[in-house]
């Protein structure tokens, strides 16, 4: 019989989870109505789709640089002794003041400055709230911990689609305060909660040598003979942007294709966050029994089915209900790609790092995709939007099958997929 050289490799930490998933539920309240309703306001000014699009991307611009340098200060902020809860008590004071702002802009340029400063300081500390997990659970507990704070994020679709539909036909400026103060409130508690408990593998952290500058470790992950990486990098690049495309564009989509209210618009994506909350513990029980990179690849497709039934949907019912298969099959994607790069970095000492690389591949994507996904819709119509969308996921499931491929059989017919979970039994890792 083998045991485990840390005993806390065997144990989840519950109060851990509870209090990361949220930090990031209050991350992601302003983060999800800001997707649903700023592209409504934006309308107000400006009738293109591809337009809308490329402006609800612009501010990701910022999430491309500023995220994994703000995430690799807060590595060695914490290599240093200190703590990454310092980051994020500020950043959530300064993001939730400007994004209260966004309703009083009473101009096209107002309303362009109030969304890129929330933008700006809301990506400074995005990425050190997702490391979190990383920090707090042991590596083979990664994707149970993950998919407790993707609960979290699914908790901010139902409150964003509830205040949509109570709120904002009735005060849009209310609407908008009461996510700012969902942000500081909760990140407050979970930084509260969390300073009393001890990161996981602080220990391990002092013997992982001179530390590596942000460059050094970007160069590493394209000139290493292991492309898992990059591969998965570039998984993330065309998932996140399809599902941005999807989330921004999906009200103004119910508006022009149903022909609903601005609010009703915004609510019919609460099915897809019950659907996220019952799908997110099985889909991280069946990836770490089988692969994540298999399981992130199967979500994608799931996706892609979804978006072809919403196209093929003449009601509000039908277009909720298919978008909760899309949201089952995101669930699939977001709860286990970021555990597989957790795995597969250079050092734990490194994890906020790539958390923030993790978070630059996505905001690439949620860049360039619904301003691509709003060009499409305007050289065809909004009726074929969802047909466009399925066609971005396909792209993904290729890329992902890449990453699956890349796990090539070992000695005996095991997979080097399955000889790296059996070894983060005893060693900082994960399966991929």
């Amino acid at each position: 019989m083998t045991t485990t050289s840390n005993p806390q490799i065997a144990r989840f930490n519950k109060s851990a989870a509870f209090f990361v998933a949220l930090a990031i539920f209050a991350q992601e309240s302003v983060w999800n109505f800001y997707d649903a309703q700023v592209p409504a306001s934006l309308r107000q000014y400006v009738s293109s789709a591809a337009v809308i699009g490329l402006l609800m991307g612009v501010d990701n611009l910022l999430g491309i640089f500023v995220q994994p340098w703000m995430a690799h200060r807060s590595d060695q902020y914490k290599a240093n002794g200190g703590n990454r809860l310092r980051f994020l008590l500020v950043g959530a004071t300064l993001a939730a003041l400007l994004f209260s702002l966004i309703p009083w802009a009473n101009s096209f340029g107002m309303l362009l400055v109030s969304m890129i400063g929330f933008a700006f300081v809301a990506n400074g500390f995005k990425s050190i709230t997702e490391s979190l997990t990383a920090d707090y659970q042991a590596p083979n507990h990664r994707s149970k911990g993950n998919a407790v704070a993707r609960i979290g994020v699914a908790l901010t679709i139902l409150a964003s689609a509830a205040i949509s539909f109570i709120v904002v036909d009735r005060d849009l400026r209310l609407a908008f305060l009461i996510p700012a103060m969902l942000l500081v409130i909760g990140m407050y508690i979970a930084c509260w909660g969390l300073s009393s408990r001890k990161p996981y593998g602080a220990a391990q952290e002092s013997d992982a040598g001179p530390p590596l500058g942000l460059k050094a470790l970007v160069l590493d992950i394209f000139t290493s003979p292991d492309k898992r990486r990059l591969l998965l990098l570039f998984a993330v690049f065309g998932a996140q942007g399809t599902w941005t495309a999807i989330r921004s564009q999906l009200t103004p989509y119910a508006m022009e294709v149903l022909e609903l209210s601005r609010g009703a618009a915004g609510s019919i994506g609460f099915p897809a966050g019950i659907a996220f909350l019952v799908a997110a513990i099985p889909v991280a029980i069946i990836a770490e029994r089988t692969s994540r990179a298999l399981v992130c690849m199967l979500g994608m497709a799931v996706i892609a089915l979804g978006c072809v039934a919403i196209f093929f949907s003449t009601s509000a019912f039908e277009v909720s209900a298919a978008m909760a298969v899309v949201a089952v099959g995101w669930a699939a994607f977001t709860i286990n790609a970021v555990a597989i790069l957790w795995s597969i970095a250079l050092h734990q000492r490194y994890l906020g790092t790539y958390t923030g690389l993790y978070w630059t591949a996505a905001a690439v994507g949620q860049t360039l995709m619904p301003a691509l996904l709003g060009l499409l819709v305007d050289l065809t119509a909004w009726r074929y939007m969802m047909l466009h969308a399925a066609g971005f996921a396909c792209l993904s499931v290729l890329l992902l099958l890449k990453v699956v491929r890349s796990s090539t059989p070992g000695p005996g017919g095991r997979t080097a997929e399955v000889r790296d979970h059996r070894l983060s039994r005893s060693q900082p890792g994960d399966n991929a």
